[in-house]
């Protein structure tokens, strides 16, 4: 009787889960199947929301293997590019049965692994705009882990919160979320090789090659972005919109609204010195501008106002100016207007006319971490107060993994071509101490360690991870600041070619 009873009790829980994520897909409006599908929804289409730029960035690096599985080339269990653990409450997606994987979210521009990791043009909106829709739209992923640490994407869905001016709490939209079909993907993959005169018969369009070309001109940087943006908003939005960005001014003073498109083109960055300074990196300053005169000021971060050093660009549309500020996560140049006194420009006087803000620097240098060859741990570089630093992840069901690396150890290299016992520094694996952050809690399935060495991070910098004392290579990351010979995937081994 005790058994009839338990099989029942365990029919009704199961008939009960099913019901649930019937009821959960019931409120998912529907699967997007090509570009065009992205005309008819609210995804992405107000400005400054950068829900377009998040699927573009994704596609591209998402693809097909042989079994028709789609697969990615980061892990998003890690936390890479600001991936997070989403829980599906309250639910918004089919509720999963353990063996189904798990839910992530990516696009929260307020968590700064995020805003940081991603590139210029997902968080350029988001960094030169203000309000809450910059921040409404999310990527979510369904993933599945197999045994060789390879992920396999399920399902993608986007969706928005709810308008924070609304009674409908902080969830996300059910009218708003929608699976993505692979067809989707592959559609905004192949838009880079697509020719102009293919356009209208491909995809029943007629586009004005001259409102393409101004798009061109402010995204052609990223290849496809600027047609999945004309064929998405062309007939949905004006022309003014899609040629023209707005970029507010942060300042004190009521805000004024720069409606001049070529703002867009504006690109400022932080860099690396060889003393592990920051480097301020500008490009694309319109001449406008350069007739006003215009300086490069360094910030601690996007949300602080304090100044910490500044150049003028002398009429330069592009250069570079070497501060003497050590290098670290979140430094940001914004463009201002130059003001050649001094107490102006501590803020005593007026304020200082912001005209465009460039992203936060990325404390990895905006790459995730390599594989440890064999083992359920990564390594990457990092660099903190202008000094080489490295981080481990090592998975929490690795529970041997101190055991495992009694005797590994990291080194620090000045390059790539150094020979393994020519490091400038090293330290014991064993000896990593565990990193505490508030963000660390979106990474549910990793612990993670840190070293911060006393080598001053340079352009060429490298770590390396050996099991053994003296051999056994199982890990190097990328040089900092070097480019790759050609473009690649992250390799199980996580060793790359580099110039």
């Amino acid at each position: 009787m005790l058994m009839k009873s338990t099989m029942v009790g365990r029919g009704i829980l199961g008939c009960f889960i099913v019901f649930l994520s019937l009821a959960s897909v019931s409120s998912i409006k529907g699967t997007l199947i090509s570009i065009k599908d992205l005309k008819g929804i609210e995804f992405g289409h107000t400005s400054p929301r950068h829900g377009l730029m998040l699927l573009h960035w994704l596609a591209n690096n998402i693809y097909n293997d042989n079994n028709c599985n789609m697969r990615l080339n980061f892990n998003p269990t890690r936390g890479d590019y600001g991936f997070h653990f989403y829980g599906n409450r309250p639910p918004s997606l089919p509720i999963l049965l353990p063996e189904s994987g798990r839910y992530y979210s990516l696009g929260n521009m307020n968590c700064i692994g995020s805003m940081m990791a991603l590139p210029d043009y997902v968080t350029q909106r988001f960094y030169n705009s203000r309000g809450p829709e910059s921040n409404r739209d999310r990527v979510i992923l369904r993933v599945r882990e197999e045994e060789s640490n390879q992920f396999i994407v399920d399902e993608v869905y986007v969706t928005q919160h709810y308008p924070l001016n609304g009674n409908t709490g902080i969830g996300y939209d059910p009218d708003n979320t929608h699976l993505v079909s692979f067809n989707l993907l592959t559609q905004i993959q192949r838009l880079a090789t697509i020719g102009r005169n293919d356009i209208p018969r491909i995809y029943n369009v007629e586009i004005n090659h001259n409102s393409l070309q101004e798009l061109e001109n402010i995204w052609g940087h990223t290849p496809g972005l600027a047609l999945l943006l004309a064929i998405v908003l062309y007939f949905t939005r004006s022309k003014t919109f899609l040629i023209k960005e707005q970029a507010f001014c942060f300042t004190s003073q009521p805000q004024s609204v720069m409606e001049d498109k070529d703002n867009t083109l504006i690109k400022l960055e932080v860099k690396t010195t060889d003393r592990g300074k920051a480097r301020i990196i500008w490009s694309g300053i319109p001449k406008r501008l350069l007739d006003q005169g215009v300086m490069v000021v360094l910030y601690k971060s996007n949300g602080s106002e304090s100044k910490l050093d500044r150049a003028s660009v002398r009429g330069k549309a592009s250069g570079s100016y070497n501060t003497s500020v050590p290098l670290n996560p979140g430094l940001q140049v914004r463009l201002h207007k130059e003001v050649n006194n001094r107490w102006t420009y501590l803020g005593f006087g007026s304020t200082i006319e912001e005209i465009w803000r460039g992203s936060e620097f990325h404390n990895a240098n905006r790459e995730i971490p390599v594989d440890i060859i064999g083992h359920d741990g990564n390594l990457q570089l990092f660099v903190k107060d202008g000094k080489a630093c490295a981080r481990l992840y090592v998975k929490k069901s690795f529970t041997a993994w101190k055991k495992m690396f009694n005797n590994s150890w990291v080194g620090f290299y000045s390059s790539h071509n150094k020979s393994i016992l020519n490091y400038n520094t090293w330290q014991w694996a064993v000896s990593f101490s565990m990193e505490k952050r508030s963000d660390l809690e979106d990474v549910p399935e990793y612990d993670i360690y840190v070293y911060n060495s006393s080598m001053v991070m340079a352009p060429g910098v490298q770590a390396r991870f050996m099991l053994q004392r003296r051999s056994s290579e199982a890990a190097r990351t990328l040089s900092w600041e070097r480019v790759e010979l050609f473009p690649t995937r992250q390799c199980h081994r996580g060793i790359r070619d580099e110039l």
